[in-house]
């Protein structure tokens, strides 16, 4: 079969196929050597290829309609896109070798579709698989990938298919390449995703790019938005503090930084890098400290401020969602305090569901789609519910939380009281009553609109 005589779809041994050493997905943070175990391993445990082989065994085959895109190299055929599945099934081949406890699976061919010319085949890879592809990549992989293209002459709004903020991965990938000249193979290591609390340390140092003029750097203003080095010996020893520091303590996340500040700073000093933080004037006893107070209005967390609104920080949240969420924090308790009753439910009903049909427990199931919730969508004769039934859904997803002080959160979050509020006219909120019920919401929606892999860490997905 042929498409535009640009390529030709067919069969070909699984040993004539080239794992792809060079795939921008994942190059630049691919230390291993050239070997093809190698190489398998590290897709096996670091993108994710183990949950991919689970899949196809579930599966008892490898999907003829999705063909592996390869480029001809010489007698063999070099894998341009669906490397991870191609390892999946070289690893099925022999599980006990890569340390999978899987059964064997034997496939001798895969299906590939062969491209002439590789601008072509990247050219499909950008315009036709892009929202896929790049959905799964890590963020320091979606960023080098971003500035590739950026470097190459495409504009921002060309690559808002990949991420709606482009700037900001221009930004991330540009202190990559300055920070990874000194921390070298420690500091890749640590930006990758694998197993255990080792990897995954990106959104660390994102979170720590408010505070970097204390360590030597900036970044530059738009049309270039890379980093600019102002203090060479202060980033030099911020980089390497960073590495050992993150290698002694691996349980360290976002969240370490976003509840210390710039103070966390303050942690690198027995490492090597002392930042020179400012202290803060002290304020005469008694005298209203209004900053503060201002923003605990707007949902800080800071000592001695009262959150009123949620904090998530879920990517691409649905506009409609993230409006209804606003609009029932905005209502006046006093003046709307039915209303805003009701509209806690509805939020916490409508947040519930997103998450569920909109996070990847496994490479092709969302949360929704696993045999545990199945009674919260389908009847007992397995068709489709018209309602979902919140019930069954909010008792189940609550016997999926990991942490005990979450759990008994949701368990006691009661919506008995909005449910008399939008169907019985006879019952009416009071306004202490509402403001409450949409103040203990907010730790809620705060786990529920958690970044999607650190919501999935949170839950027992054993159970799915």
């Amino acid at each position: 079969m042929t498409m535009k005589n640009r390529s030709t779809l067919t069969s070909e041994s699984l040993e004539d196929l080239i794992l792809d050493i060079n795939n921008p997905r994942f190059a630049e943070l691919y230390s291993g050597s050239s070997k093809e175990e190698d190489l398998i391993e590290y897709l096996l445990y670091t993108e994710a290829a183990e949950d991919i082989a689970k899949a196809i065994l579930q599966a008892n085959e490898f999907y003829p309609d999705r063909p592996l895109w390869v480029l001809k190299n010489d007698d063999k055929y070099l894998v341009k896109d669906g490397n991870r599945r191609c390892a999946a099934v070289k690893a099925l081949q022999f599980p006990s070798k890569y340390g999978l406890d899987l059964r064997k699976m034997n496939l001798k061919e895969l299906p590939i579709l062969i491209y002439e010319n590789e601008k072509d085949l990247e050219k499909r890879i950008l315009q036709e698989h892009t929202s896929s592809l790049f959905r799964e990549w890590d963020r320091i992989a979606k960023a080098l990938q971003v500035y590739s293209l950026y470097a190459s002459g495409n504009s921002i709004d060309s690559m808002k298919e990949i991420d709606t903020q482009p700037p900001q991965l221009i930004k991330l990938a540009s202190f990559y390449y300055d920070a990874v000249k000194i921390g070298g193979e420690a500091l890749k290591k640590l930006l990758r995703r694998g197993r255990g609390k080792t990897g995954g340390k990106t959104i660390v140092f994102e979170r720590l790019f408010k505070h970097r003029k204390l360590c030597g750097y900036n970044f530059k203003n738009k049309p270039s938005y890379q980093i600019n080095i102002t203090d060479k010996g202060k980033f030099s020893q911020y980089i390497l503090a960073m590495v050992k520091y993150l290698e002694k303590h691996p349980e360290t996340t976002h969240k370490t930084i976003d509840e210390k500040g710039k103070r966390f700073l303050n942690k690198l000093k027995e490492f090597g890098f002392e930042a020179k933080i400012v202290p803060t004037s002290k304020k005469p006893k008694g005298s209203a400290d209004k900053a503060q107070k201002d923003k605990g209005k707007q949902g800080g967390s800071g000592p001695g401020s009262i959150k009123h609104k949620p904090n998530y920080e879920r990517k691409q949240v649905p506009a409609a969602l993230d409006n209804l969420i606003k609009e029932c924090y905005n209502l006046d308790h006093n003046n709307f305090s039915n209303a805003k009753t009701a509209l806690t439910r509805v939020s916490f009903e409508c947040t519930l569901k997103y998450i569920v049909e909109n996070t990847k427990y496994d490479p092709k199931k969302n949360i929704s789609e696993s045999n545990y919730l199945k009674k919260a969508f389908f009847d007992g004769k397995g068709n489709k519910l018209s309602f979902t039934n919140f019930e069954v859904l909010k008792t189940k997803f609550t016997e999926l939380i990991k942490n005990t002080g979450k759990r008994k959160a949701f368990e006691n979050f009661n919506l008995d009281n909005p449910h008399q509020i939008i169907h019985n006219y006879n019952v009416g909120a009071l306004p202490n009553d509402a403001k409450s019920l949409c103040d203990n919401l907010i730790p809620l929606l705060e786990f529920m609109l958690q970044e999607e892999k650190d919501l999935l860490n949170s839950l027992d997905l054993t159970k799915l």
